[in-house]
């Protein structure tokens, strides 16, 4: 996974995910992995808020294939089952155009 990183942060129900580097076979296992992992773990520190908004921030996203974009299709379903909104924030322009070629921006707000 060089050169590709997660980080993650809560703010009420709100959790907050950096995503840098490349989204792609080789980094998605473990990038969904994190994911999930940072979605539970911010669950449990909420003290009972309950995440209800997940904000992906992808500005530093320098390359997308399709494992990266089931890996974003997947978080927006993990959202949808815990009644959460998913939002992407500042998409480069080569990963705005996948989101549109494959109908899948429809399925974020940004």
């Amino acid at each position: 996974m060089t050169g590709t990183r997660i980080a993650g942060s809560r703010e009420g129900d709100r959790l907050l995910i950096t995503l840098q580097g490349s989204l792609d076979a080789m980094s998605v296992e473990a990038l969904q992995t994190q994911l999930y992992d940072l979605t539970r773990v911010h669950d449990l520190i909420g003290l009972g808020d309950p995440v209800r908004q997940i904000h992906i921030d992808v500005a530093g996203v320098d390359f997308c294939d399709a494992a990266g974009l089931r890996m974003l299709v997947a978080a927006r379903r993990v959202a949808e089952a815990r009644q959460a909104t998913c939002h992407l924030h500042d998409p480069q322009p080569h990963l705005r155009w996948l989101l549109r070629a494959t109908r899948a921006a429809d399925l974020f707000d940004m």
